[in-house]
């Protein structure tokens, strides 16, 4: 099988050199999304608007509609040798249908190890195939959410919950805070967080720390 055009690329500022992603236009694709994740989406701004990213993300969700998506999935992360695999820098699982595709491909690719975040869970058919992805051995998922969402109220096992926190005083919850943009530099709050993204403070901007030579989000 050959695939012409890499449905996976390869590393970008914050994931660093190592992982590769598949990824889908913003919005359109996150039938889960809250009116908070929707307002501060990195994914609808800067390079995510130029033509060439917002023409291959478009590719992507075209290709990802095909019966065969599953089977080029495979093929290539073979061919790569891809060892970590981020499903949704941009975008999310849009259906349960596209969910299942990335079931079965990853049934097949015991070696490599995938992660994911999404706020797919708040859609009724689509979270029980989420489930069954991050129950496999080599998934890690994160339901995100936010003050909008409000915390799941069923966390499957295998699953940790990632915050994404848009105002410096609001309350957090969860194994994971990821801050906008805007609060990276704030001091932090006076509540106790969780985790916060270590490539999203400003120590870890200073030793360069990236998904890669993290790995808390990924390693299981």
């Amino acid at each position: 099988m050959v695939t012409v055009r890499a449905l996976l690329a390869r590393g970008n500022s914050k994931l660093g050199s190592a992982i590769h992603h598949f990824d889908l236009p913003a919005v359109r694709t996150c039938p889960g999304r809250s009116s908070v994740c929707e307002a501060v989406c990195y994914a609808t701004r800067h390079r995510f608007r130029t033509d060439p990213v917002r023409e291959r993300l478009h590719w992507c969700l075209r290709r990802s509609r095909r019966a065969d998506f599953a089977d080029h999935v495979v093929d290539e992360v073979r061919q790569k040798g891809a060892l970590v695999v981020r499903l949704h820098v941009s975008g999310d699982f849009y259906d349960a249908e596209y969910a299942q595709k990335w079931l079965s491909a990853i049934r097949r690719c015991r070696a490599t190890t995938f992660y994911f975040y999404t706020r797919s869970w708040r859609v009724a058919e689509v979270e029980p195939v989420l489930a069954e992805l991050a129950a496999l051995e080599n998934v890690v998922g994160w339901y995100s959410a936010d003050a909008d969402t409000g915390m799941p109220e069923c966390v499957p096992s295998g699953v940790r919950v990632a915050w994404l926190q848009a105002d410096v005083d609001e309350p957090v919850a969860g194994d994971l805070v990821f801050r906008d943009r805007p609060l990276r530099e704030a001091p932090p709050s006076k509540v106790a967080l969780p985790l916060v993204c270590p490539s999203e403070t400003p120590a870890g901007r200073r030793a360069h720390t990236n998904c890669g030579n993290c790995g808390h989000c990924w390693k299981q």
